[in-house]
């Protein structure tokens, strides 16, 4: 699992260090990838919208399916693939998916968390691992709880609480420069005054729960909306199970990750799900259900009309030639 982390974190390591050297704002870092993350998702989020008007124009044919072999599941199951696949459509136009693919950055982020010297401020390994052997025996006096290999996991976010206390003359290779970059982000390493590399514990409350409770609620007013602009534009497609998938357990995966990984990790999540909600309602206004339909008519009338004219040439040129 440590090999995971460790690939996922690469990358996002990398950008996130690029955006800190920009915003020198570790949240603000996290908001300007999570703005790639979502224009990188935008084709397939176009894409799902453009599959929803399909699916609206596809009813009464499915209807007329359902009609015909009422009683015979399979058969209906045959002809309703068949239909999609002559339609060049899906009968998933939502699901799960969007939700799965977070979870890669979710563990990129964790791994990127837990080691800001490295990852993010990219200071040498040998300075960090001098850094990391002076605070070990202080982060373990102020932590006694924490187990050994937590405690060497989470050494450069305790190296970050304990750097005040270190003397800084007595590690090789650290300049001014580094002192002032490694205090500055420390510093800045909180939210609301909660420390960013807190997990929130669900046996515990505390104010730590906001973070994956506005999350979950976020997720859940997104599947809201959602099912209800599915019930209006297409009333059979909103009892297709897929559907009660996005609408329970989109949220209660956004709850359940709030309380596996940092508020760090949680604040992109809601910064995430926020401006993916935003970008639902703006391609609902751009690319309504009505207005996409009636583009696939124009285009399907000019198609058929352009195989018409050409099988019209083709028949007439045979007709010389003979």
């Amino acid at each position: 699992m440590q090999t995971l982390y460790e690939i996922l974190g690469a990358p996002f390591g990398w950008v996130i260090s690029l955006f800190y050297g920009i915003t020198n704002n570790y949240l603000l870092s996290i908001l300007c990838l999570t703005i790639i993350v979502r224009l990188c998702l935008l084709p397939a989020s176009i894409s799902q919208q453009k599959g929803m008007a399909k699916q609206a124009r596809l009813q009464p044919k499915l209807r007329r399916i359902q009609k015909k072999y009422e009683g015979d599941q399979r058969k209906i199951q045959e002809e309703t693939q068949a239909l999609y696949a002559r339609e060049g459509t899906s009968g998933m136009t939502a699901g799960c998916l969007p939700t799965l693919i977070q979870l890669p950055i979710m563990l990129g982020l964790f791994q990127v968390n837990y080691h800001p010297l490295t990852m993010v401020l990219r200071i040498p390994d040998s300075v960090v691992e001098a850094l990391k052997a002076v605070a070990k025996p202080l982060a373990e006096a102020e932590n006694p709880n924490l187990s050994a290999s937590r405690l060497d996991y989470q050494i450069e976010i305790l190296t970050l609480k304990v750097f005040n206390q270190i003397d800084k003359a007595s590690i090789p290779g650290l300049t001014d420069d580094m002192i002032a970059r490694i205090t500055q982000f420390s510093d800045k390493f909180n939210f609301l005054g909660m420390n960013l590399s807190s997990v929130p514990n669900y046996k515990s409350f505390s104010e730590l729960w906001a973070i994956p409770i506005i999350s979950g609620l976020i997720a859940l007013l997104m599947s809201i909306y959602s099912l209800a602009r599915q019930r209006k534009m297409n009333p059979e497609m909103a009892k297709n199970p897929a559907m009660g998938c996005t609408m329970l357990m989109t949220p209660l995966m956004q709850v359940w990750f709030g309380f596996l990984f940092p508020i760090s990790v949680g604040i992109y999540s809601i910064m995430s799900v926020s401006l993916s909600f935003l970008q639902m309602v703006i391609l609902n206004h751009l690319y309504a259900p009505k207005k996409v339909l009636a583009r696939l008519m124009v285009e399907e009338t000019i198609y058929r009309r352009s195989k018409e004219e050409n099988m019209k040439k083709l028949q007439k040129t045979e007709s010389e030639e003979e």
